[in-house]
């Protein structure tokens, strides 16, 4: 390297440290004109049209004691939001078996809002649905306005 460069490598961290607290000096410290905050015996000058210092002091307190700054009551009041009714989720039914015998035939059915496995015979009642048939593969439902749906054991769905 050319001594040129050695020496600047060697005095830029002083130089920068420098120039740092020369700009933290000036932005700190107060100005000519900040003299009077300084000084304690000087008087701030009171703007002849504005309040008096204390009447504004005494304002503020007297609105801070009426209403204090961090207190419950300070929080805006609390809008109850009136949410429509949520519609209710569409209830379904599923075939999960066929129990079939000679005398007997039950279909093992489960409704979407239960995890309860149903049994049903021909005319009983599932939800929303009665049973009207039972065959081997399948299960005929009919829905409260008189609908038939045929459950078949592939499917599992009205």
């Amino acid at each position: 390297m050319t001594p040129y460069v050695d020496h600047i490598q060697r005095w830029a961290p002083t130089a920068t440290t420098v120039i740092c607290v020369a700009l933290a000096l000036a932005l700190w410290l107060p100005s000519g004109d900040d003299t009077a905050l300084l000084n304690r015996n000087a008087t701030p000058a009171v703007a002849e049209e504005g309040p008096e210092i204390e009447q504004v002091l005494a304002m503020g307190a007297e609105a801070l004691l009426a209403r204090p700054l961090f207190h419950v009551t300070r929080r805006p009041p609390v809008q109850a939001a009136t949410a429509a009714p949520a519609a209710p989720a569409e209830l379904t039914l599923s075939l999960m078996g066929i129990l079939n015998s000679d005398d007997v035939q039950i279909a093992l059915m489960r409704l979407s809002n239960s995890p309860e496995l149903l049994r049903r015979r021909v005319g009983e009642q599932v939800g929303p649905w009665r049973v009207v048939e039972i065959t081997q593969r399948a299960v005929t439902v009919q829905s409260e306005d008189g609908n038939l749906q045929a459950l078949n054991l592939t499917s599992g769905r009205p």
